[in-house]
């Protein structure tokens, strides 16, 4: 809701985070509202400059304020733009000059709102040519004296500025001394008579720009295929010269490439055959280690067996041969005689756990699965009872 004695630009601007932003979007709605026909493009170029500043929704109030001609309001943006800056605005002059030109005439008063931004950017006249030169390709001509009387004559309507009915001055100008002022409707009726015959001018010069365009795009094109012609014989003379040195060069490689060819071959023959003699060395030394392997096995079951006779005939010496009950039955249990190692008792003990374990009759009888579990417990006591006593 607007507070009572403040315009809706006030009201926009109070509540703004960023009053730059704001006072640059109302400059260039204002040069939007005084160009000869305001184009859909524009608007959305607009559009997208209020998105960016954060200010979508805010367009249409600064469009109204703008179309108002509220001097009010573009002098407070004015102030804010000023007061703010810290050097020249290049990008938003720009922008200003975009809006202006985007349909190909720059009216009087943007002519003079283009100076005035400029002037209020801290940029120069010759700043200012230049850039509108690099935007629209065309020089920034001085604008007419509104004040000159010959702005004003009704006599030759051929002559007159479009923005003569824009000036909107309904003082008691004349123009001519003596003579009155035409009536508002003939200067509408000017106005519009001059809006057609510029537009008309317009068309006309964009046609003569495309039709000069065509005749250079034409003589360029017509350089470009001579270019391509004399460029072919000369690419054809030295593709007839090379086709001899590219036969000869085939050649050469053709002989390099059944040489390496050969030299591959030969390569890979010499390396498989040092491969199978690798091949054969390993298989060899494989044999050698596993002999040695058994013979030191034999060795070692050798001495074994002689010390368990060792063992057995110094425990005879001692009268221990005749082991207790529980013993023999342990060992009967594990299937070994009396002179059963350690190392003999432990693997009969792994061979057969295994072998009566529970877990290998799961799925069968219940009565199986009993047997099972009675076997491998006693097998277990036994192994038990003779480690003790080992």
């Amino acid at each position: 809701m607007v507070a009572t004695g403040f315009s809706a630009f006030e009201s926009l601007l109070v509540k703004s985070p960023h009053q730059r932003e704001s006072a640059e979007l109302l400059l260039l709605c204002w040069v939007f509202a005084n160009k000869h026909v305001p184009l859909d493009e524009d608007r959305r170029y607009l559009e997208r400059l209020a998105a960016r500043a954060h200010h979508r929704r805010d367009l249409e109030t600064l469009l109204a304020a703008a179309r108002r001609q509220d001097l009010g309001d573009v002098q407070l943006a004015a102030e804010v733009l000023t007061k703010e800056q810290s050097g020249p605005i290049i990008a938003f002059l720009r922008q200003a000059v975009v809006v202006a030109t985007s349909d190909g005439a720059l009216s009087l008063r943007n002519h003079h709102i283009l100076r005035f931004l400029a002037d209020l950017c801290d940029v120069s006249p010759d700043t200012l040519r230049a850039l509108y030169r690099e935007v629209t390709g065309r020089t920034l001509a001085a604008p007419e004296d509104l004040s000159h009387r010959s702005h004003w004559q009704p006599a030759e309507p051929e002559a007159e500025d479009t923005a003569e009915a824009e000036a909107g001055d309904t003082g008691s100008t004349q123009a001519h001394a003596g003579e009155p002022r035409a009536s508002w409707r003939d200067r509408v009726r000017r106005l519009a008579e001059n809006q057609w015959r510029e537009h008309k001018q317009q068309q006309q010069w964009r046609r003569q720009q495309a039709q000069q365009a065509r005749e250079r795009e034409q003589q360029r094109e017509a350089a470009a295929q001579a270019e391509r012609e004399r460029r072919a014989q000369a690419h054809a003379k030295r593709q007839a010269e090379a086709q001899a040195q590219q036969r000869e060069q085939a050649r050469r490689q053709a002989e390099a490439e059944a040489l390496r060819r050969e030299q591959a071959q030969r390569q890979r023959e010499e390396a498989a055959q040092r491969q199978r003699q690798e091949q054969q060395r390993q298989y060899q030394e494989r044999q050698r280690r596993e002999r040695q392997r058994q013979e030191q096995e034999s060795q070692h079951q050798e001495q074994q067996r002689q010390w368990q006779r060792e063992q057995s005939r110094q425990r005879q010496r001692a009268g221990f041969d005749a082991p207790s009950y529980p013993i023999r039955r342990a060992l009967i249990e594990l299937e070994l005689d009396t002179s059963a190692s350690p190392r003999e008792i432990k693997l009969a003990y792994r061979r057969l756990a295994q072998r009566h374990h529970p877990d290998r009759f799961h799925g069968q009888s219940e009565w199986r699965i009993t047997l099972a579990s009675q076997r491998f417990q006693r097998i277990k006591n036994a192994y038990d009872l003779l480690m003790q006593h080992a």
